[in-house]
């Protein structure tokens, strides 16, 4: 594989980041000028982030018929015509449906542009591209609210919404002219749609499939507890700008990539399983701290800091989750047990959006979210999957 194929790969992957990142800043602007209320308001990123569930469970077995090239082209016009939509959107329930449209397009492009490497590498070659690929973009999160909050000014909420237009536009572009097809007809699967649903119906019929799946989903709830209430907490609670909001956030989002690599050393001597049950109760630790901070008295020096527990966790968790129950259902289809398990972690994070915004105190609200998804994710970990044998 190139390199410039692995930039273009890594840009159709971005989008989700970005669709999701960029305008957290302008949150509570849009509420504002929409006339509506937190908990709608938070229903624009449910409906992002429940498009991306399905476009990531359905998109990439449709694409092991039509080919990768297709789907990308067309997901990406989706999305275009998707942004601007939200930005033109003269109501609340009009700008939901459009970002449920956008999430719907982002899963299609992300999922089948990851699908793209299996084609054309295999074995450690593909685990570095794969690697490669995470690493460009996972700056994406730590890039885009600072975006946001660069154009916030300028253009309001729907300026952001013209920039992912841009961003659109440049993806149609790649996915035209760089973007080769890397499976041939003669490689492709006539039902792989059709058989996905009985194969990921024989994975949830594995205990220790459903509580890393739980591991998995749940633990990055916890994590989405924070990113969906965080304009909320550090805007509207503790009073700091956009533009601080925007660096601080970045900076959180930075963590993510280094947790990964941390991770990475961490189970060449520890099980993974461990290494997840030691995360999962750091999440809940946390939780509980901040739920004594919402009750006591918010303050910015001491939430920021146990925010930043969560990112640094956050590797760990998805990482390690995801690799034992891909696992545990390998000899079943190693695609059912991951579309299963993305399609359930965004399921929750499509959840946790309304909920952190009920109540007068977002940081109480996003705090018992953290704790409840972090400790119903423990408890499945330790009574679905098994000790792992010592040595």
């Amino acid at each position: 594989m190139t390199g410039g194929l692995l930039v273009a790969l890594a840009l159709l992957t971005a989008a989700g980041p970005f669709g999701i990142d960029m305008y957290l800043p302008g949150l509570p602007t849009l509420q504002a000028d929409l006339g509506t209320t937190p908990v709608m308001a938070q229903l624009t990123i449910t409906g992002f982030v429940l498009g991306m569930a399905v476009g990531n469970l359905l998109f990439g077995a449709l694409s092991d018929s039509t080919g990768r090239k297709r789907p990308i082209l067309i997901g990406s016009v989706f999305f275009l015509a998707a942004s601007v939509l939200c930005a033109v959107a003269p109501s609340i329930e009009l700008l939901i449906a459009a970002r449920f449209i956008q999430g719907l397009a982002g899963g299609s492009t992300m999922v089948v542009a990851r699908a793209v490497i299996p084609d054309v590498a295999r074995g450690r070659e593909a685990a570095k591209l794969f690697s490669a690929l995470m690493a460009i973009t996972g700056f994406a999160p730590a890039i885009a609210p600072v975006v946001g909050g660069v154009l916030l000014p300028a253009g309001g909420w729907r300026g952001v919404f013209w920039a992912l237009v841009a961003l659109n536009i440049a993806q149609i572009a790649v996915a035209t002219f760089f973007l080769p097809e890397t499976l041939p007809p003669e490689r492709r699967s006539g039902n792989a749609l059709r058989g996905l649903f009985p194969r990921i119906a024989r994975c949830l019929a594995r205990p220790a499939f459903i509580g890393y799946m739980l591991a998995s989903g749940l633990g990055f709830g916890a994590l989405f507890s924070y990113i969906a209430a965080s304009p909320l907490v550090l805007q509207s609670q503790l009073g700091v700008s956009p533009t601080t909001y925007s660096l601080i956030f970045g900076s959180m989002a930075l963590l993510i990539p280094l947790s990964n690599a941390a991770n990475m050393r961490l189970v060449s001597s520890v099980h993974p399983r461990r290494a997840l049950i030691g995360a999962l109760i750091m999440d809940a630790l946390a939780g509980a701290t901040l739920v004594l901070q919402a009750l006591t008295g918010p303050i910015l020096v001491l939430a920021v800091p146990t925010l930043a527990l969560l990112s640094l966790m956050a590797g760990g968790i998805m990482a390690n989750a995801t690799a034992l129950g891909v696992e545990v259902v390998r000899d079943i289809g190693a695609g059912a047990g991951s579309g299963a398990m993305g399609f359930f972690q965004f399921l929750v994070a499509g959840s946790v959006p309304p909920l952190v915004a009920l109540g007068t105190n977002p940081m109480l609200a996003m705090a018992t979210s953290i704790v409840v998804c972090a400790g119903v994710a423990l408890t499945g970990l330790l009574t679905l999957t098994r000790q792992p044998a010592e040595g």
